[in-house]
């Protein structure tokens, strides 16, 4: 261990705590429960930089190494964390971590609480504390943790606690789930997006497409396009061509005055009582009754 140890005070640095008793109460309100940002900051090229909390902290605390290296000992085993790799320590665990001499890193850090930050944590294997990021995600993560910090900045008003809180939300969303490094989906090799054939769908609304049509603008097997929408959407590529359709019709009925007919010929339903029975079957009401109770 190096005999100089530093927890924040270098050149650069941004860090952002909010007062423990307008943290409680911020924390009371149903936007803000959920996932509470509670520390934020910057430590850029953090060199001797050293924390050590033999009880844990007891908030969840993320880090994101943008460049250089570190290491945090858990347990009493020690692993390292080199840029564009992730380490997320749960509340209460005692841990100790901090910047190698030779390349010290560069780290984006939150610490949260709240149930929501719960589910997000325990989305990492029992045992693993770190996760790769890839590194097309760097510009993106970095701007979402600037605004996250960018929040605290007037004052702590309950207005920016919750803006900061709904941006940590999408932060951790994106890590989790848009993460081609860590999502098991996105990282498989078998994963093929299907973005164009649901671009094309979204396209043909009003057309009466059949699995055919789809198979063909996407160029797999039938089997291959079957499995790839229930990976990624829950439903097969018809089923989830109908919902879309029924999307769209509810945004017709709340924000057009067309008829119901003429919503479903605009859908490519000829009949307006096969629509309206396909409409049911989705959104659970009739359009006629989901045109009164959403803004009647």
């Amino acid at each position: 261990m190096p005999s100089l140890r530093l927890k924040d005070g270098f050149p650069g640095e941004i860090m952002y705590v909010v007062p423990r008793p307008m943290l409680e109460k911020a924390r009371s309100h149903p936007l803000v429960s959920p996932l509470t940002p509670t520390d934020i900051g910057w430590f850029p090229s953090a060199r001797f930089h050293y924390r050590e909390r033999p009880s844990g902290a007891p908030e969840h605390i993320l880090i994101y190494c943008t460049d250089g290296k570190g290491w945090f000992e858990i347990d009493g085993v020690r692993h390292g964390l080199a840029s564009n790799q992730g380490l997320i320590i749960p509340r209460q665990q005692p841990h100790v971590y901090g910047a190698v001499l030779d390349d010290p890193w560069s780290i984006h850090w939150v610490h949260f609480v709240g149930a929501s930050g719960d589910y997000f944590v325990n989305l990492l294997k029992e045992g693993a504390y770190t996760l790769s990021i890839d590194t097309e995600m760097k510009a993106p993560l970095e701007a979402l943790f600037a605004a996250c910090r960018d929040s605290f900045i007037a004052n702590f008003l309950l207005q920016r606690m919750i803006y900061a809180s709904q941006t940590l939300h999408h932060l951790l969303g994106y890590l989790f789930f848009n993460n081609r490094a860590f999502s098991p989906l996105l990282r498989s090799s078998r994963f093929r997006s299907i973005d164009s054939t649901i671009s094309f769908l979204h396209n043909n609304m009003g057309s009466q497409l059949t699995l055919d049509d789809m198979v063909k603008h996407s160029q797999l097997s039938k089997s291959h396009l079957i499995r790839l929408f229930k990976d990624q959407t829950g439903h097969s590529p018809m089923d989830y061509f109908i919902r879309l359709k029924m999307q769209h019709a509810c945004m017709l009925l709340a924000f057009q005055e067309l008829t119901i007919g003429q919503i479903g010929m605009d859908l490519g339903y000829k009949d307006p009582y096969y629509f309206s029975r396909a409409f049911r079957k989705i959104i659970g009401m009739s359009p006629t009754e989901y045109r009164h109770s959403a803004y009647g």
